[in-house]
C-alpha cells in the first residue's frame, strides 16, 4: 500500500504520529507550510521572507519566539513539534534560533518533475531559442484572468498582474529575464501550492499564457484523488459503523444499470458527481483511467474499486507475520501497544483474581458468538462489539491499529483466533509445554490423529470436580460443566468435538488458569483418559 498510495499513506501515518505524539517528518511539515500559504492566497515568498528579515533586524539568524510570531503574522500556524522538526534541520547560530536562509531554502526546494516540465513548456513558448526574454513581452503575453485564484474569484486580476511585475522587475537583468529568473519565481509559486494541487500549478503557468495544459496528473495528484473519494465515500457511512463496504457497493450499484459488475467512464463520472465530489473532468478522466488500469482497461470492476478504498481506508500497517497456531503468534503481536493495553485491561490489579478469569473466559466465548458460521474471522464491527462486552472500550485509531493487525489482506474481516492466540501467550506462562499437554491429551482422547471424537465420549470424560477453579471455590461442578457446554454449543447436538474445538476450548482454559501447575493438574484429574477411550 505505501507503494501505490504514497500521499494517502503519508496522511494517515501523520494522524497515527500526531496520536503517539511522535515526530513529524521535515516533509509533513514543509507540506502543512505549503498548504497554509496558498489558504492565504500568497503567490509568492517575498511577504514571508521580509517578515523574517523584519523580525530579526537583517540578520539570518531569528530568534525561536519571533519566528513562531513572523509565521503566524502571514497565516501560517505551526504546532510545537512542528516548530521542533524545523528546528532540528534549519538551526541557527545561537540557542534555540532557526536560520532563515536554511528555511527559505528547504520551503523551495527544486521543482517536482511533473511541475519542472510545464515551467520548461512555458519557457519554450516565451524564448523561442532565445536565452533571454524582455520583460514587457513577458507582461504583454500574460493573461492574469485565466490565473485559477481569479477564476475561482479568490484574487482581482490587477493584484495578480502587479505581483507577477514586480516580481518579474526584481529577478530581471535591464528589463531581461532567463530561464533561471523564471524557474526561481515558479519555484516561489510551487512553495505556496502543496503537491496535491498539480492542476492550479499547471494553470497558473500555461492558461495564463493561453497554452494548453496537458491532460497528465501526477502521482501524488492521483493518490490525493484517491484520497478525496475515500473521504467522500466515508462521509456516506453510517456514523459508529465500519460501513466503508456498503457505501461503494451501494453507489457504485446505482450507476451499474446493465448491472455488469464494474464501471464505464461515463458510469464512472456519474458515481463522482453522485457523492457530490466536483473535479474538472479532465481528473475525473484521468482518476478513472489510473482505477481501470488495474483492471485491464477501459473498465474499473466494483470489486478492485471497494478493495482500493479499503487500502486507503485502512492506512498504514507494519507488516507482521501471523501464524495460526500459538506458539507462532507468541513472538508477533504480543508487544504491540494495542494489544498489550487490552491484556493490562483483562488483569486489572482492582479486578480480584476470579474477575479476570471471568473477564478472560467472556472474550473468548464472545468471538465464538460472533463467528457463528466459523469462517474464523468476523467482521470489524463484530470485532470491536466483542471487546465491548467485555469492558474494552478502545480510541478510533488504537482500532485502527488492531485491524491493521488481524485484517492482513483488507477483506472486512478480522482474523480473531491470530489474536485470542496472542491474549493466550499473554495470559499463560510456558505456553509450549501447556501446548504439547493439550496434543498428549488430545491423543489420548481421541486416538493419535483422530480429527474428531463422539461429543457424548468427550462430555463422559470430562471430570468438572477436577478444574482448579472447583476446587478453589470459584465455581460450583454444575457451573464448571455448563460452561464447557455452552462453548462447546452446536457440537453436542452435532455429536462430533472437533481437535481444533478442543484445542480452542483448552487454549481458553489454559488463559484463565494462571498456573502452570494448576493447568497441568486440570490436564491429569480434569479428564478420565481411561474411561473415554473403553
Amino acid at each position: 500500500a505505501q507503494a501505490v498510495f504514497p500521499f494517502g499513506q503519508q496522511i494517515a501515518a501523520k494522524q497515527l504520529r500526531t496520536a503517539a505524539m511522535m515526530k513529524p517528518t521535515p516533509n509533513e511539515v514543509f507540506t502543512t507550510i505549503r498548504e497554509q500559504l496558498s489558504v492565504s492566497l500568497h503567490l509568492s515568498l517575498e511577504a514571508l521572507q521580509q517578515q523574517l528579515e523584519q523580525a530579526s533586524q537583517g540578520d539570518d539568524t531569528i530568534k525561536a519566539t519571533l519566528f513562531d510570531a513572523s509565521l503566524r503574522s502571514i497565516g501560517v500556524f505551526l504546532t510545537s513539534q512542528d516548530l521542533g522538526t524545523i528546528m532540528r534541520h534549519c538551526a541557527g547560530r545561537m540557542e534555540k534560533s532557526y536560520s532563515i536562509t536554511r528555511f527559505l531554502g528547504m520551503l523551495r526546494e527544486s521543482l517536482p518533475p511533473y511541475r519542472q516540465r510545464i515551467v520548461n513548456e512555458l519557457w519554450e513558448s516565451l524564448s523561442q531559442g532565445r536565452p533571454t526574454v524582455a520583460v514587457e513581452e513577458i507582461l504583454k503575453r500574460f493573461d492574469a484572468s485565466k490565473h485559477p485564484l481569479v477564476v475561482s474569484l479568490e484574487l482581482p486580476a490587477e493584484r495578480v498582474y502587479e505581483d507577477f511585475g514586480i516580481a518579474l522587475g526584481r529577478l530581471s537583468r535591464d528589463g531581461m529575464v532567463e530561464k533561471e529568473a523564471i524557474e526561481f519565481y515558479y519555484k516561489e509559486l510551487s512553495a505556496c501550492m502543496s503537491p496535491a494541487r498539480d492542476h492550479n500549478f499547471a494553470a497558473a503557468v500555461l492558461e495564463a499564457f493561453h497554452l494548453i495544459v496537458p491532460h497528465e496528473v501526477s502521482k501524488e495528484h492521483m493518490a490525493h484523488l484517491e484520497m478525496l473519494l475515500m473521504d467522500k465515500f466515508r462521509m456516506h457511512t453510517t456514523i459508529g459503523q465500519d460501513g466503508l463496504h456498503e457505501a461503494v457497493r451501494k453507489y457504485a450499484h446505482m450507476q451499474d444499470q446493465a448491472n455488469t459488475g464494474g464501471l464505464g467512464v461515463i458510469e464512472f463520472r456519474g458515481l463522482v458527481h453522485s457523492l457530490g465530489l466536483t473535479l474538472p473532468d479532465t481528473q475525473v478522466v484521468a482518476l478513472f483511467e489510473h482505477l481501470a488500469a488495474d483492471c485491464g482497461g477501459g473498465r474499473v470492476a466494483i470489486d478492485h474499486l471497494e478493495s482500493v478504498m479499503q487500502v486507503l481506508n485502512a492506512g498504514p500497517c507494519e507488516v507482521y507475520n501471523y501464524k495460526t497456531t500459538a506458539l507462532q503468534s507468541m513472538g508477533s503481536s504480543s508487544s504491540d501497544p494495542v494489544v498489550l493495553k487490552i491484556f493490562r485491561i483483562l488483569t486489572k490489579k482492582d479486578h480480584s483474581k476470579k474477575d479476570q478469569t471471568r473477564l478472560v473466559r467472556r472474550l473468548f466465548e464472545a468471538f465464538r458468538e460472533a463467528d457463528k458460521e466459523r469462517y474464523h474471522g468476523v467482521p470489524h464491527k463484530d470485532f470491536s462489539g466483542a471487546l465491548w462486552q467485555c469492558g474494552i472500550r478502545l480510541g478510533s485509531q488504537e482500532e485502527l491499529q488492531l485491524r491493521n493487525l488481524y485484517d492482513q489482506n483488507r477483506d472486512g474481516s478480522c482474523r480473531y483466533p491470530d489474536f485470542l492466540d496472542t491474549i493466550h501467550s499473554l495470559c499463560s506462562r510456558q505456553v509450549p509445554a501447556r501446548m504439547a499437554m493439550i496434543d498428549e491429551l488430545w491423543n489420548a482422547l481421541a486416538g493419535p490423529d483422530a480429527p474428531a471424537m463422539r461429543s457424548s465420549d468427550f462430555k463422559e470424560a470430562y471430570q468438572p470436580a477436577g478444574h482448579p477453579h472447583v476446587a478453589c471455590g470459584w465455581k460450583t461442578i454444575a457451573q464448571s460443566k455448563l460452561d464447557m457446554e455452552n462453548f462447546l454449543g452446536e457440537a453436542l447436538l452435532l455429536d462430533a468435538v472437533t481437535l481444533e474445538l478442543f484445542t480452542n476450548y483448552m487454549m481458553m482454559e489454559s488463559s484463565c488458569i494462571t498456573d502452570f501447575s494448576d493447568f497441568q493438574s486440570f490436564v491429569q484429574n480434569g479428564f478420565l483418559v481411561s474411561g473415554a477411550a473403553a
